[in-house]
């Protein structure tokens, strides 16, 4: 935005300030000075505004800052109320607010017996504009100049145009469009409205988009004679929102949209009224009608001394950070020793906590007086469980040898229509989606898995462990539902020793890293019991089981869905990482025990509908104390299995922390455990080692 310094000048008593400097010192300040033009008084300031800082998009505001920055005094004088006739404006004219969440406050001024011109001698002697603001004429140059002045945008509406209420007085109505109500506005496009923009209404129709742009049937014209001025205060998200669904920017939304001072509409009257009857003339209506729907209270913010000095990790003095925030009109009481209560000057929208009162200070000292420091290390004393299970999952599976992919949790309907049936819910389907394939949250993170596969199998690297920890989604009731889940996927040869044979990844590759995932958090192993769903093979896929609670799901994905991903078999595991039954620390550590342990290997033939439970249950049901662990040693589907069944050997394993076994009564065990898998219906034992 572009400056005059004769117009800052007039807020900054004495010489005016030299130019390269006023640029230096608005720049350290954060105001950056991109460029000047001219010399002297008429040199003009092209300054870098930030969408934080509207109170900066003034004369008024900007001079307020170089003087706190300058050291200089600022010097403020508001507009006299101008002389006023007999007649009431309220008897002229009304004014409801049927938003008050949106319009806090609104208000307007009534000038009769005007006479048009089309310049405006009174803003060219009071100040002349910058680059940029045109003549238009002497109503429009009076609210242009006060909007770059005091930074509050004001509207002149010609009162003969509008339509007048029940009490036969024109009426001013700041509501919500109606569904298909039209508005030209000042620039000659016809606009569809809708309840979603705040307008101004007259007894009838809407006459202006509120805090963007005037209607073009109420505009001033040559001929109109009395003139309702308007001065209110939008909400910045309401403006915002408007302009933006329309397409429209404009000075005044601008400002409004980034937030403008309540406090500001009187006095905004005040000056525009008198600028318009000076170059006009016309008569005042007595009294402002200034309806107040909703306060917007000062804020109050605290500022310990002792917090600045740590946070900037430097000293500056109480009474220098008050010398700086009094210069820059915040009200500041101390209210204890080295506390400081800040009244927050209302048209800082910026400044809401103790954060942005340390920086009002600090970047007036200076940034360049910060120590140059390392900062003190940083050793939380607590973090978010789930975050917690997060990094251990990483830290399990990329131990185990699966490399770590992050991908997108936006994909397309298609990709994620297959896995539909792995939440519970619907998909979330995203409003405002930049398009394909980032249309809907996905049902699990193996479709960024199956993304990233695909991507590798092209380039010619087909054997691949990945995983991913990251979450999935769904609708439940109308509700987002967020899960935390580790996702695992396997294709082409398992990683092998260089002597051992490479043989492609199977379920059991699958179900082993889910296992070892579990026991990466010390949680007992999870059961897995046959599954049919959609997106995995029949007879390859199994549920994770914990606790009684179906926890995640792992198997070979179908053959049409691999083949859709240009993969051959693939192995998919999805896990969900709140519901693994972690247990707590141990409160003491055992010793392993002294004597030697034995292990015997039980192979026996079963039917695949007998799960692993039910074999593990039949070797634990009635062993002895000695007996330490059951493990899965081989499994072996093929030459001399029967169809429907395969070969399972077993590894049993013995011990005591306080004797050697004796070889008759682990041979003894043995025999039992073999006895109580014949029981299992449909098992045979083959082998005994």
């Amino acid at each position: 935005m572009k400056f005059r310094l004769e117009w800052l000048g007039q807020y900054l008593p004495g010489e005016l300030p030299d130019l390269a400097t006023l640029r230096r010192r608005l720049t350290d300040v954060g105001f950056i000075v991109e460029g000047t033009e001219g010399e002297g008084r008429d040199a003009v300031l092209d300054v870098e505004l930030t969408a934080n800082r509207p109170d900066g998009m003034n004369h008024r505001g900007l001079a307020r800052e170089a003087a706190c920055a300058l050291g200089r005094e600022f010097r403020d004088v508001p507009a006299p109320a101008p002389a006023e006739g007999p007649l009431e404006a309220s008897s002229l004219a009304t004014v409801t607010i049927e938003e008050p969440a949106l319009c806090s406050r609104y208000s307007a001024r009534i000038v009769e017996g005007v006479q048009v011109r089309e310049a405006s001698p009174a803003v060219q002697e009071t100040a002349p504009a910058p680059s940029g603001m045109n003549p238009i004429s002497s109503p429009v140059d009076a609210t242009n100049h006060v909007l770059w002045d005091l930074g509050q945008p004001l509207h002149a509406f010609d009162l003969d145009t509008l339509a007048k209420g029940a009490d036969g007085r024109p009426a001013i109505v700041v509501r919500r469009a109606r569904a298909g109500e039209t508005l030209v506005t000042l620039d000659g496009v016809e606009r569809t409205l809708s309840p979603e923009h705040l307008v101004i209404a007259d007894a009838e129709k809407p006459v202006a988009l509120a805090g963007v742009m005037g209607g073009l049937h109420t505009a001033i014209t040559p001929s109109t004679t009395r003139v309702l001025l308007e001065s209110a205060h939008f909400s910045a998200t309401a403006v915002r929102k408007t302009a933006r669904l329309l397409g429209m920017h404009t000075d005044a939304s601008h400002r409004f949209e980034r937030g403008t001072d309540p406090a500001t509409t009187v006095e905004g009257l005040n000056r525009v009224t008198a600028l318009l009857v000076a170059d006009c003339g016309g008569t005042v209506a007595r009294g402002v009608i200034d309806v107040l729907a909703r306060e917007i209270p000062s804020r109050v913010v605290k500022l310990r001394h002792a917090r600045l000095v740590s946070f900037l990790g430097m000293d500056v003095p109480l009474g220098r950070c008050v010398q700086i925030l009094s210069a820059l009109a915040f009200g500041v009481t101390e209210t204890a020793p080295g506390v400081l209560a800040v009244t927050v000057p209302t048209w800082r929208v910026d400044v809401e906590q103790e954060c942005d009162l340390i920086e009002e200070v600090i970047r007036v000292v200076g940034y360049g007086a910060l120590p140059e420091v390392l900062p003190p290390p940083f050793n939380p004393t607590w973090a978010e469980p789930i975050l917690a299970r997060e990094d251990r999952a990483r830290d399990v599976l990329a131990a185990a040898g699966f490399v770590e992919a992050c991908s997108y949790s936006f994909v397309s309907a298609e990709e994620n229509a297959p896995f539909e049936s792995a939440v519970s819910g619907s998909a979330p389907v995203i409003a405002n989606a930049l398009g394909e394939p980032f249309t809907t949250m996905r049902a699990t993170p193996v479709i960024g898995l199956l993304r990233a596969a695909r991507h590798n199998i092209r380039r010619g690297l087909s054997d691949l462990s990945l995983f991913e920890v990251g979450r999935s989604y769904a609708l439940v009731e109308g509700h987002p539902v967020e899960s935390r889940r580790a996702a695992v996927l396997l294709h082409g040869r398992r990683g092998t020793h260089w002597a051992a044979e490479a043989l492609p990844a199977d379920f059991y590759d699958g179900s082993g890293a889910v296992a070892a995932l579990f026991a990466g958090f010390g949680a007992a192993a999870p059961g897995f019991r046959p599954v049919s769903v959609p997106f995995l093979a029949s007879g390859r896929s199994a549920e994770i089981v914990a606790g009684g609670v179906v926890v995640g799901w792992v198997g070979v994905l179908a053959g049409p869905l691999a083949a859709a991903w240009d993969l051959d078999e693939a192995v998919v595991a999805d896990v969900d990482l709140a519901a693994i039954p972690v247990p707590p620390p141990p409160s003491s550590v055992a010793m392993p025990s002294r004597f030697p342990g034995s292990d015997v290997d039980l192979t026996v033939t079963h039917p695949l509908s007998v799960g692993w439970e039910t074999l593990d249950e039949a070797v634990r049901k009635g062993a002895p104390a000695e007996l330490l662990r059951v493990d899965a040693k081989y499994l072996w589907r093929g030459a001399g299995v029967p169809e429907g069944f395969v070969k399972t050997t077993l590894r049993v394993a013995f011990g005591s922390p306080e004797r050697s076994l004796g070889r008759d009564e682990i041979n003894r065990w043995r025999d039992e455990a073999a006895r109580r898998l014949l029981l299992v219906p449909g098992t045979a034992v083959d082998g005994i080692a």
